[in-house]
């Protein structure tokens, strides 16, 4: 895994049949934040998109890869100077070939940073 335990990590994990809840703390002196961006750490999408993967991969126990993208909504700034700690929700979808739908949602008490869904193989 690329950013697991590096770039965040896994406070806590709730599941429900089709539901996995995860509660993740952001390493906000990680070296991403030097350069995206000096004096305003911005997470970047690409990165919040891998830590769903890496959280989809865990949940499934397999290795996985994005074959398609329905949507994807970057709607706040992921600042992790202002808030380092978030949840991802994962919803998963069997299919009847082999891949995984899955809808996802960064967020914290207060904000939605992403929304996301799309399909694995």
């Amino acid at each position: 895994m690329l950013f697991k335990d590096n770039f965040y990590t896994i406070d806590s994990i709730s599941k429900t049949e089709n539901t996995i809840d995860y509660s993740i703390e952001l390493n906000k002196d990680h070296s991403i934040f030097k350069g995206h961006f000096p004096g305003n750490p911005v997470t970047p999408g690409v990165a919040q998109m891998e830590i769903i993967k890496e959280l989809l991969e865990i949940s499934t126990e397999k290795n996985l890869h994005l074959t398609s993208m329905s949507s994807c909504k970057f709607l706040a700034i992921l600042n992790p100077d202002k808030n380092n700690k978030v949840e991802i929700l994962l919803k998963l979808t069997d299919t009847e070939d082999d891949t995984i739908k899955m809808s996802a949602v960064i967020k914290d008490d207060e904000t939605v940073y992403l929304k996301m869904s799309g399909i694995y193989a």
